[in-house]
C-alpha cells in the first residue's frame, strides 16, 4: 500500500511540476491544491500511459509482469472492475490529448522517464531496445 501511495504522490508532484514549467516572463499559473490519487486512479494512469507508450513510442514495450504488479498493489477487486474500466477510458483519453499536445518525442521521453528502467514513478514497466530521441 505504501508503494501505491508513493506512486500517487510522485505522479501528482510530477504533474504539478510539469504544470509549473513555463516560459520566462510568463505569468505564474494559478495554484490549486493537489489531492492524492486513489490506488485505482494511480493504476489507471500507469496502465494508460504505458500501454499508449507501447503503441506510440518506437522500440518501447510494456513489461506485463510489472504492470500486473502495479495492478495487484492497487488491490483491484472484482466489484471495482466497472469503475476501473471507466477510469482507464477517461485516463487514456487524457493521455492521448497530452501526447498530441506535447508531440511524440517529448511525450515518449517523459513516459520513459516515469516508467522506464530508471523510472521516477514506477521502475521497469516500460522497456526499450532503442533510444527514444
Amino acid at each position: 500500500m505504501r508503494g501505491t501511495r508513493l506512486f500517487g504522490v510522485v505522479l501528482a508532484l510530477g504533474l504539478a511540476s510539469a504544470a509549473a514549467a513555463q516560459a520566462p516572463g510568463s505569468p505564474a499559473p494559478p495554484t490549486t491544491p493537489v489531492s492524492p490519487q486513489s490506488p485505482l486512479d494511480s493504476y489507471a494512469t500507469a496502465a494508460s500511459t504505458t500501454i499508449i507508450a507501447e503503441q506510440a513510442c518506437p522500440g518501447v514495450q510494456v513489461r506485463a509482469g510489472q504492470l500486473t504488479t502495479l495492478r495487484l498493489a492497487a488491490r483491484v477487486n472484482p466489484g471495482q472492475e466497472s469503475v476501473l474500466e471507466e477510469k482507464l477510458r477517461s485516463r487514456a483519453s487524457q493521455v492521448r490529448q497530452q501526447l498530441a499536445a506535447d508531440g511524440r518525442e517529448a511525450w515518449c521521453a517523459e513516459a520513459l522517464a516515469a516508467f522506464g528502467p530508471q523510472g521516477t514513478v514506477a521502475k521497469g514497466v516500460l522497456a526499450t531496445g532503442a533510444r527514444v530521441r
